[in-house]
Order: structure tokens, then C-alpha cells, then sequence
């Protein structure tokens, strides 16, 4: 079940479309700083339209479960090539063998989707599904020009806006469902062995799609924020009970987060975080509303943002649907002097020969590996303070503390170990060697999901 690089071209074409082998051989080529493939199909010339067949040629040439795969999916997945810049075959019988990859690949693709369908605990965050959706919907418009080119192109095909969006919508979320099967499945797999001869003759297959090496840094961090003192914690505290009594004498819950909450991204939506599972919150949050029975309301519960209080809206097996009311615990100016302060005695001792790795555990975990290597044209995505730190830094060189806004309005201080500068330049085999082992791992545990699939969901491919 191995794919050409035809049909892994065909693939990385269409972002609505998760491709089932290619999640990490993508993540290569990013790393590897390759120029990045076209985030859809989508030209003046031609626009995708999702779920539209228009004027195809028509005929059921597969049925994978109860869900059919019409010729005009295929097809139109040609047309998305063809406007993506990728060369068609002229000749018929090279025609046909492209074709019946991207049947093979439409057939992989429902096939994850299906059993992903069937798992009711397989969810999408509405969020991640609104983000998503919006910026493939400005990608569009910024390759037609305007929205008003869009609509021309779309009323060509017989589809008004609201009816595209929402079809779009549909085949993201279809696309983000399939992907957390995916590395759910993935997840919880066993460990492949690759041959070191398989790795590299991948490398040697691929090299040439690898491109150049980037310039890139190695650091290592440790992030110091200011503890609010005690005092704060228990004014926090007490304004939360507050807030519980006025629950306990009727006030609506909801409205009480809109108003009063200070979690700017729930409080809008009256306290609602949506579904959540253990792991995705701090312990003592977690705690509490796994405690709590359907629509019960939480006594106040602290953790390092503040004072909570927590009610959960529904139960569904491991997940618990939940809102809350958070007071925030804000650092007085002399808790942000301390931490100030300690993270220079940690830059100090670190001068001295003391490994920053001492630090991790007094430290905030802020996301990043320890040590991370970044590209340096993504240092962009790091808080500002510290990218323009190491922007200018060079190698063995220690910084801080370098003031970085980890919350709106709650500054930290981070203490950072520059390891290694490389400049950019030809991309060798130790380079990438292990990511090419995670690629091979990958596409085998994947090629055993897809045969269990296919032993459990029937397929029946006619063409």
C-alpha cells in the first residue's frame, strides 16, 4: 500500500483532505525548510467546491461502509492538480494509473473518517473548527482578490457564499476529525524498528524535495513568573465566595461569568471551556470537576490563575462539559521584583558553570522543549521579548533575564543558554536522520491501521 511521489504531490494539494501516510513526511519537509506546498488548489482559474459535483461525468467507483466514491471525486481531485501546477499525464494509461491513486487515497481517507465517525468520544473543538475555517476561507479570498471575484467564480458553479462556507466548514471539521483518530491511533502504538539502510535510502530517494538545510538555533530556558503573595491569594479567595453565595441564592451562572469572570477567553460565552478530558487541565481544576455530578456547582477551587468556581454542564464518559467563574490572582509590583531578581541570580550562577537544567522544576513550563532547535525565521513565534534577544545573541552565549509578557499584563523573566548557531547550507542525512525514522514509523503503523480498517469496514471498489 505504498504511495508514489506522484501521489504524495497529490496529497500535500489539498489541505482539506488529511492525508493518511503523509502527516509526518509533511512535518520533513517544513523542517527541512523545503518550500511549502500551495494551502489549496485555489486559483482564479479554479476553485474547489466542496460537495458540488457540476457538470463531471458521474458513476458510483467504490463503496467503503454505507458512503459511496463517485467518479466526479475523482475528477475534480485531477482539476485541483492540474490548477495546483502539478503536470497531468497526456497519456491515457498513465491517466488512468493516477486516477486510481487518488481512488486508493479518497478510499484511505473515508476509511479513517468512518471509524473516526464511530467513536463517540472523537470530538473537534468548535474553536479549532470556527480558526481553522476562517483562514481557509481568507486564503481563498486572498487568491481570488476579492470576495467579490469569489462570488462570481462560485455563482459560475451554482453555489452562493453561505453555501460554500458551510461546505468548507463540513469538510474541515471531516478532516480535523480524521486527524485526531489518526494520532490517537498513533499514540498509542508500538514502537516500529527501522533499518538504518531504509533510512537512508530514503534520504537519498527524497533528497533532492528536501531542499537546503535552514539557519537555525539551538537554545535552552527557563521562565521565572512572579508568585502573587498570600495576601493577594486570599483576597482572590474570598471575592470567589462571594460569588458562590450569590450561586447559592439563585443567581445564574452564566451570567455571572459574562460579567464577572476574569478568564477573557470563556467569560464571553457565559464560563462555557467546552469539553474537556484529564490532561488538559492543571491538576487541582481537574480534580474538582471530575468530582462534581451533572450541573453540580464546585466550592472555590484555587489553582495558579486564581480562585475557581466550577460547574459542570454534561457527563460523557471521560469527558466532562465545563463552565467557571475565575478570579484571578494578579502579582502585586513586588512579587514581579522577585521574580525579577531570581531569575538574575539564576543568569549569574548559570555565567559561573551551573547547567540551566538545575533550574527546570523552580522554573514555568512555557511549551518549548528542553533545549528546542527553531529555525530562525521562526522566531517570530516566540513571546517578543525573547525573540528579539536571541535574534541578536550568539553561540555559548547566556541571556537575561529578558522580560516577556507569558500573560496579558503579568510579565516573567526568562534565563536562556544559546547552544549552537548554524548557518544555513546543505541539508545532510544526520540532519534529518531522525525525522526520516519518525516518517517510516509512521507510514508502517499507519498501513496497519488501514488493513484493520478495511478487515472491519467493507470495501468495494468497481473501477
Amino acid at each position: 500500500m505504498s504511495r508514489s511521489p506522484r501521489m504524495e504531490s497529490a496529497v500535500r494539494c489539498d489541505p482539506r483532505r488529511v492525508p493518511v501516510r503523509a502527516l509526518a513526511a509533511l512535518f520533513l519537509t517544513a523542517l527541512a525548510g523545503a518550500p511549502g506546498a500551495p494551502l489549496a488548489a485555489q486559483t482564479p482559474e479554479f476553485l474547489p467546491s466542496p460537495g458540488l459535483e457540476g457538470n463531471l461525468v458521474d458513476r458510483v467507483v467504490a463503496t467503503v461502509g454505507d458512503s459511496a466514491v463517485f467518479l466526479s471525486q475523482i475528477q475534480e481531485q485531477v482539476l485541483r492538480l492540474r490548477a495546483s501546477g502539478m503536470p497531468i499525464p497526456e497519456d491515457p494509461e498513465e491517466q488512468r494509473e493516477l486516477e486510481r491513486e487518488v481512488l486508493d487515497e479518497i478510499v484511505n481517507q473515508m476509511l479513517i473518517l468512518n471509524a473516526a465517525a464511530q467513536d463517540t468520544m472523537m470530538t473537534v473543538p468548535e474553536g479549532r473548527l470556527d480558526q481553522e475555517t476562517e483562514q481557509a476561507w481568507q486564503d481563498a479570498v486572498r487568491r481570488f482578490g476579492s470576495e467579490a471575484t469569489m462570488l462570481v467564480a462560485l455563482e459560475s458553479e451554482g453555489m452562493t457564499i453561505a453555501e460554500y462556507r458551510g461546505a468548507l466548514r463540513e469538510e474541515i471539521r471531516k478532516g480535523l476529525l480524521s486527524e485526531r483518530f489518526v494520532q490517537s491511533e498513533l499514540s498509542e502504538a508500538r514502537i516500529v524498528p527501522v533499518e538504518e539502510a531504509e533510512m537512508r535510502a530514503f534520504f537519498e530517494r527524497e533528497r533532492a524535495s528536501l531542499g537546503e538545510r535552514p539557519a537555525t538555533i539551538t537554545f535552552d530556558q527557563v521562565l521565572f513568573s512572579p508568585i502573587p503573595s498570600d495576601s493577594v491569594k486570599a483576597s482572590a479567595r474570598e471575592r470567589a465566595r462571594e460569588f458562590l453565595a450569590l450561586l447559592e441564592d439563585g443567581e445564574d451562572f452564566a451570567e455571572l461569568a459574562t460579567r464577572f469572570s476574569d478568564d477573557p477567553g470563556s467569560a464571553q460565552r457565559g464560563g462555557d471551556l467546552g469539553w474537556i478530558r484529564r490532561g488538559m487541565m492543571v491538576p487541582e481544576f481537574e480534580d474538582a470537576a471530575f468530582g462534581l455530578f451533572r450541573e453540580e456547582v464546585s466550592d472555590v477551587v484555587d489553582s495558579q490563575f486564581g480562585s475557581h468556581i466550577l460547574q459542570v454542564q454534561r457527563i460523557r464518559g471521560p469527558e466532562r462539559m465545563v463552565r467557571h467563574i475565575l478570579i484571578a490572582t494578579q502579582p502585586t509590583p513586588g512579587d514581579i521584583t522577585r521574580a525579577r531578581e531570581r531569575a538574575a541570580e539564576v543568569r549569574t550562577a548559570v555565567d559561573g558553570g551551573t547547567a540551566l537544567s538545575e533550574f527546570y522544576e523552580e522554573g514555568e513550563e512555557i511549551g518549548l522543549p528542553h533545549p528546542m532547535t527553531l529555525p530562525r525565521d521562526r522566531l517570530g513565534q516566540l513571546p517578543s521579548g525573547l525573540a528579539r534577544a536571541l535574534d541578536r545573541a550568539a553561540e555559548g552565549e547566556v541571556l537575561g533575564p529578558i522580560e516577556v509578557e507569558a500573560e496579558p499584563g503579568r510579565p516573567a523573566y526568562a534565563v536562556v543558554h544559546v547552544e549552537e548557531i548554524r548557518e544555513a547550507g546543505v541539508l545532510g542525512y544526520e540532519d534529518v536522520r531522525d525525522q526520516i525514522r519518525g516518517v517510516l514509523q509512521d507510514e508502517r503503523l499507519q498501513d496497519e491501521l488501514l488493513e484493520r480498517l478495511r478487515s472491519r469496514i467493507h470495501v468495494d471498489v468497481r473501477w
